[in-house]
């Protein structure tokens, strides 16, 4: 074989080694391993010397240059130049190639069930497999493949975000950050409690909310409350005396500081600049007087002498004036700069003085506005004390209104109740309850006799009721229980016949339907009790030893849950 019939570098093909020895299905042979990096031949190359290399790690062995086979040289079989490997010297070796990817394969991944040829593996599965182990590029931390997505969203610390007010992209872990920056981050009033406010706009809002709480305009004398915007000046005029009492106070703090320092200090500073004149003045005199060697000057009249030579002053003598003069310009200077800075304050004073000035004349205004507000809330207090004492009479009547009412309404309770317990065919029964308690009102003379609801013995027939005595009547006082039969005035009594002459059975029923207590009597046409009534009802007629009371408290079912059951029957016949 000659290097001419090879195939040329531009067909070696792979970038990657060969595939690993664990996603083969059944044992490995030798003949399929490369001999470079002893993984399973991927597009094997076959060499001079017939050992077989993936076309990956040949290119990359040859790339420096020729090199010895190193297979050769383990098996002890190295010839030159067949066992020198370099560019040109090998060839794509097909056969191998169909007998490598024809063989059985499995997916090396943890939890993925793959299975299928070497040849899927590589083409359709070794780098779609959900389970592979890949790097996120961004964080470095090693995910499956199917979770890159959910951690690209939601895990990743490297992953980069969109803001969801502003649209501008921050990675993950500034998170915090930018929401401390962000213009358009939903704020929260402290004032109305308005929510999502944009910060960019926040200030501008809490300019204008009349809810939100700024401090007192006297705060700089003391007053220490914060209030609302909308309640600002309700709470100037409400502090009005305390906002002076603060202001007065500042002021009369100011003037002391005034007082303390403008008269003493000026006074001072002119006594000292008049010494210093003074002092100068005499100076300047006692230097003019001195002649040559300090004699005196000549007087007026004498003749001038003839000019002496340049006298000359003692040493001691000579640098007194200017020295001293010296000083005292000094000092004079230090004094006056010293008086001009009292000038100063003072004026400074003065100007904060006028200014405080001012905002007492301010309050003097809103003391008597407040004023006249007050005088006219206590006109309007007035108004509203008559108008709630016309409103406390219309209340007064629509009580006694509704109390009326209240009585209608008991009224017509009572007739609905009496008419819900009517009945139109002659039997009635009627139901005590309490009967222990009524008993002891009976005894006491409280409520000696009670009336049950009318019955009718038909819808347009003769209207009836009952009557008894729970400590007996006449001759059953307190011995018998007494019930009476009473006849009353109907809305039908014109169509019937009078007197009244239907029989009439009465009974007090045992609750347990034994032995009930009856006793029934037929009217006495004579008697008053059955003609018609003239009044609301006629006098009551029956039996007043109805029942004994012995009876009733002896063990029986007559009473049972402290209540009795009366039951009436008017004999229809004849009607």
């Amino acid at each position: 074989m000659t290097t001419q019939d090879l195939s040329p570098t531009s067909i070696l093909e792979g970038t990657k080694p060969g595939f690993p020895k664990d996603i083969l299905a059944n044992k490995i042979e030798e003949k399929h391993l490369c001999n470079c990096c002893q993984n399973i031949l991927r597009r094997p190359f076959q060499a001079q010397c017939g050992h077989r290399f993936c076309s990956y790690c040949f290119n990359r062995t040859v790339s420096s240059g020729p090199q010895k086979c190193s297979a050769c040289i383990k098996e002890d079989i190295f010839e030159e130049p067949t066992s020198i490997l370099q560019q040109g010297c090998a060839f794509p070796d097909n056969a191998a190639r169909r007998e490598v990817e024809g063989l059985a394969a499995v997916c090396r991944n943890e939890g993925c069930t793959w299975k299928g040829s070497i040849k899927e593996y590589e083409s359709a599965h070794e780098t779609k497999c959900e389970f592979a182990i890949i790097q996120c590029p961004s964080c470095k931390e090693h995910i499956r493949l199917n979770e890159q997505e959910r951690h690209n969203e939601r895990e990743c610390p490297e992953r980069t975000l969109n803001c969801k007010y502003c649209k501008e992209p921050f990675h993950f872990k500034n998170i915090k950050a930018h929401d401390e920056i962000c213009p358009k981050y939903p704020m929260i009033c402290e004032g109305c409690a308005k929510k999502k406010i944009p910060r960019e706009k926040y200030m501008d809002h809490i300019k204008f909310c009349s809810k939100f709480r700024t401090p007192c305009r006297f705060h700089v004398v003391g007053c220490d409350m914060s209030v609302e915007k909308e309640k600002i000046h309700e709470h100037e005029r409400a502090c009005s005396y305390e906002h002076l009492n603060l202001l007065l106070h500042y002021i009369m703090g100011l003037k002391v500081n005034l007082e303390g320092m403008q008269p003493q200090s000026l006074e001072l500073a002119s006594r000292k600049i008049h010494e210093l004149h003074q002092s100068l003045r005499d100076l300047e005199v006692k230097v003019g007087q001195l002649g040559p060697m300090g004699a005196p000057a000549p007087g007026p009249c004498a003749a001038p002498p003839p000019p002496p030579p340049p006298p000359t002053l003692p040493t001691s003598f000579t640098p007194l004036p200017s020295a001293a003069g010296a000083a005292l310009e000094l000092q004079l200077q230090s004094e006056k700069a010293k008086v001009a800075e009292l000038g100063r304050r003072c004026q400074e004073l003065e100007l904060k003085a006028s200014t405080f000035e001012n905002v007492v004349c301010v309050l003097n205004r809103e003391v008597e506005r407040a004023a006249t507000t007050l005088e006219a809330n206590v006109r309007q207090h007035r108004l509203d004390q008559d108008k709630v004492e016309t409103l406390s009479n219309k209340v007064r009547q629509l009580e006694r209104t509704v109390g009326l009412k209240d009585l209608t309404i008991a009224e017509m309770e009572g007739r609905l109740r009496e008419i819900s317990a009517t009945t139109f065919d002659g039997v009635f029964i009627w139901r005590i309850s309490d009967f222990t308690k009524k008993r002891q009102d009976a005894i006491a003379g409280r409520a000696p006799a009670m009336f049950s609801p009318a019955f009718y013995t038909s819808k347009y027939g003769y209207k009836m009721c009952l009557r008894i005595y729970l400590n007996g009547d006449g001759t059953g006082r307190g011995t018998h229980l007494s019930l009476f039969f009473v006849v009353m005035r109907g809305p039908s009594d014109g169509l019937l016949k009078w007197p009244f002459n239907q029989k009439v059975t009465l009974m007090l029923l045992d609750q347990s339907n034994r032995e009930h207590i009856i006793d029934a009597f037929r009217p006495d046409v004579s008697s008053s009790s059955f003609q018609r009534p003239v009044s609301e009802m006629n006098i009551a007629s029956g039996c007043p030893l109805f029942c004994p009371l012995a009876k009733l408290e002896a063990k029986n079912n007559y009473i049972r849950d402290d209540t009795i059951f009366i039951k009436a029957i008017v004999d229809l016949t004849g009607l």
